[in-house]
C-alpha cells in the first residue's frame, strides 16, 4: 500500500498548504460550495470547492431535471457521492472523500501497472510524477477525475492480466464517469486479443459494457430530460462544439489560438496585462502541454508497448476532437491527469537520468503549489 500512501500524504499536503494561504489571504468574491459540519470543517473541505464542483453537488443532491446543463457531467460519481453522504452526513465530504480514495487505489494500481515496465524503482517515480502532478489538487475536490483515473487503471490492469470480465466492468463504470473513458476500447481491445478462435471473441465480450454506459445514460436521459443527447448538446453552455475534422480540428484551433496569443502577449497595453493578454497567456502555454503530451505519447508507444500508446493516443483525440472557442485546449492538464501513459513515459526517461528527474519533481511541487493556491482562490485554472 506505499504507493496509495504516497499519493494520499502528497495530495493532503498540498490541501492543506492551500487551506493555510487562503486562510493568510482570503478571496472575497470566492464563491462558496457545499457544506461539512461547522466553520473550521466546512472552510477545510471547500478550499478547493470550485467551478465544476456545484455541478457535482447538485447533481448529487437533486438529479439532472432542474439543470438540463448538468448532462454533462457523467453520473457514476456524483451517485457514489449521493451513496456516501448517507454516512458521511455531507455530500462535499463524501464527494471529497471519494476523490482521495480514487487517488489511492489509482496510485496503487499504476504502481502494479508500471513495476513489470520500469522496476521498482520506475514504478515509485511514476507514482510521485502522478501525485505530484500539477493540477493533482482535483483529487482533493469534489471532481470526478480521481474516480476516472482509478476505474480506468484498475481496467487496464485487469486486461494486462486477462480478466477480461473484470476488464470490462472496470471500464464501463469510467466511461458512465466520464465519456473519455471510451479511448480504453482500442487499448483493452488489443490487450485481450490472443487470435481469431471464438475464445478470443469470448474475451472481447465485455469490451461492449463501455458503449453500454453511454447508451445507459442517453436512456436515462431521454426519460428525465425528454433529450436521450442532452449530455452531447450541453457542452455548447461552455462553448465547446465537436469538430468535422475531428481532433485535427482542435488541434488547428489550438495552434492558431496560441499564435494570437503569442502576438497579444509581445504587444501589451501601457497599463499592463490584461484580458487578452491573459488568454493568450492560456493558449501559448496550453499548446506547449500538448506539444509535451504527444511526445510523451510517442514515447509511452515505443517503450511500453502499443497498448499504452493507444490509449494515450486515443485520450488526446477524444480531447481534441472538442474544442472551445477563444481557448481551443481548455481544461486539457486536467484532461491528462487521466492519460496515466504520460506518466510511465515519464517515469521510462528520467529512469536513468537524476538530474532531469529532480528537475521534473521540483518543477511539478512547485507549479502544483501555485495551482493549488491560485484554484483555492477561485482562480479558473482547471
Amino acid at each position: 500500500m506505499r504507493p496509495a500512501a504516497t499519493l494520499v500524504a502528497i495530495r493532503v499536503g498540498f490541501w492543506l498548504v492551500a487551506a493555510a494561504a487562503l486562510a493568510w489571504a482570503p478571496a472575497p468574491e470566492r464563491r462558496l460550495i457545499g457544506a461539512a459540519y461547522g466553520p473550521a470543517s466546512d472552510f477545510l473541505f471547500r478550499t478547493f470547492s470550485q467551478w465544476d464542483a456545484r455541478w457535482f453537488l447538485q447533481i448529487a443532491d437533486n438529479g439532472y431535471e432542474e439543470v438540463p446543463q448538468a448532462a454533462a457531467f457523467f453520473p457514476v460519481y456524483p451517485a457514489l457521492a449521493h451513496a456516501l453522504a448517507w454516512v458521511t452526513g455531507s455530500t462535499l465530504v463524501a464527494g471529497v472523500l471519494i476523490s482521495l480514495a480514487a487517488g489511492a487505489a489509482a496510485a496503487w494500481a499504476l504502481a502494479e501497472l508500471a513495476r513489470p515496465l520500469l522496476g521498482a524503482r520506475g514504478a515509485h517515480d511514476a507514482v510521485l510524477y502522478l501525485a505530484l502532478y500539477p493540477v493533482g489538487f482535483v483529487l482533493t475536490a469534489l471532481y470526478s477525475d480521481g474516480l476516472f483515473l482509478a476505474l480506468a487503471l484498475g481496467s487496464f490492469l485487469a486486461a494486462v492480466r486477462g480478466r477480461s470480465l473484470a476488464a470490462g466492468i472496470l471500464g464501463g463504470l469510467a466511461t458512465g464517469t466520464r465519456l473519455l473513458g471510451l479511448a480504453l476500447l482500442p487499448a483493452l481491445a488489443v490487450l485481450l486479443w490472443r487470435g481469431r478462435d471464438g475464445r478470443s471473441l469470448t474475451r472481447l465480450a465485455p469490451l461492449a459494457l463501455l458503449p453500454a454506459a453511454i447508451g445507459l445514460y442517453a436512456l436515462y436521459l431521454n426519460a428525465k430530460l425528454g433529450d436521450p443527447w442532452a449530455f452531447t448538446r450541453a457542452q455548447a453552455d461552455w462553448q465547446r462544439e465537436t469538430s468535422s475534422l475531428g481532433p485535427l480540428g482542435g488541434l488547428s484551433d489550438g495552434i492558431r489560438a496560441a499564435g494570437r496569443g503569442a502576438r497579444d502577449l509581445l504587444d501589451l497595453p501601457p497599463g499592463g496585462p490584461g484580458h487578452e493578454q491573459r488568454v493568450g497567456l492560456w493558449n501559448v502555454s496550453h499548446l506547449a502541454v500538448l506539444a509535451v503530451a504527444v511526445w510523451l505519447t510517442w514515447v509511452a508507444w515505443r517503450r511500453l508497448g502499443t497498448a499504452l500508446g493507444l490509449y494515450s493516443a486515443a485520450t488526446l483525440a477524444i480531447a481534441l476532437s472538442v474544442p472551445a472557442e477563444g481557448f481551443p485546449l481548455v481544461s486539457l492538464p486536467r484532461f491528462l491527469l487521466a492519460d496515466f501513459p504520460l506518466f510511465l513515459a515519464l517515469a521510462s526517461l528520467t529512469l536513468d537520468r537524476p538530474r532531469a528527474r529532480e528537475a521534473t519533481l521540483w518543477s511539478f511541487a512547485a507549479l502544483g503549489a501555485l495551482a493549488a493556491a491560485a484554484f483555492a482562490r477561485g482562480i479558473w485554472i482547471a
